[in-house]
This record gives C-alpha cells, structure tokens and sequence, in this order.
C-alpha cells in the first residue's frame, strides 16, 4: 500500500487505520480521532523521508529524558499547603525532587493529591499551582 502525505487528507478512519499498521506495526489505538491519527501518520512519514531526529537531537532528548523535560522542578525544601475535608495538608519537596506527605514519598503531585482524596485529580490544580 503506498501512502503519501498528500493523500492522508482524504483517508478516512479505517484507510488510516490501514496506514498506520502499515507504517507503525501495529493497529492504531481504539479512541484516537481521525485527525490525530493522520497527524501522526503525516509526521512518522515525514520523519521516515527525511530521516528523523538529528543525531544531536536525538542525544539532547535522551539526555533531559522524559521525566525532566515532563515536570517541572521545585526548590527542595517548597511547601504546598491545601486544607481537605477539615484537614490542613503539607507536602514538602524532597532534595531528590520526590514530595513528602504523611510520611510517605511521592514522584508527582497528582500521585500526592491522589493520596490525599482517593481519586485521580491534577495535583497543579489541587494545590493551586500556576505555571
């Protein structure tokens, strides 16, 4: 099946689809939209026709690896403070980058909010962090 960025525009669901397992070797995944699924392709192609990521950029983004260039680093030592069902809650930042709360190490503040009310929440909008 050939497949160029010029007729992506016109495939529909299932010849996307088509391309993808082609291209990626694998099915697409169930939920995703047409429009990111061509976006995708469009972008595999092109970095298959032009040969990717330089060599430079490749070694960059290995080296921040995906968890630094992800989240966002706080001062060790940082508080965040929020009051929950009656309760006054302090997380404080870890040397390591980790939040401390209750006794207990978390990677990420959502997994701290999450600890503290039972369900998944963003922790930025939790404790009323702005970027």
């Amino acid at each position: 099946m050939e497949l160029d960025i010029a007729g992506l525009d016109t495939a529909g669901r299932d010849e996307g689809g088509e391309h993808w397992r082609c291209l990626i070797g694998r099915p697409p995944p169930k939920h995703i939209s047409r429009s990111l699924l061509i976006q995708i392709l469009a972008f595999e192609l092109q970095s298959k026709q032009h040969g990717g990521f330089s060599k430079r950029l490749s070694q960059r983004l290995t080296r921040a690896g995906l968890r630094d260039v992800m989240r966002p680093a706080f001062k060790p030592g940082s508080r965040f403070v929020r009051e929950y069902h009656g309760k006054t809650h302090v997380i404080e930042v870890a040397e390591d980058g980790w939040f401390a709360w209750n006794a207990q190490r978390f990677k990420s503040l959502s997994h701290t909010a999450r600890a503290i009310t039972g369900y998944n929440v963003s922790g930025f909008k939790f404790f009323g962090v702005k970027p």
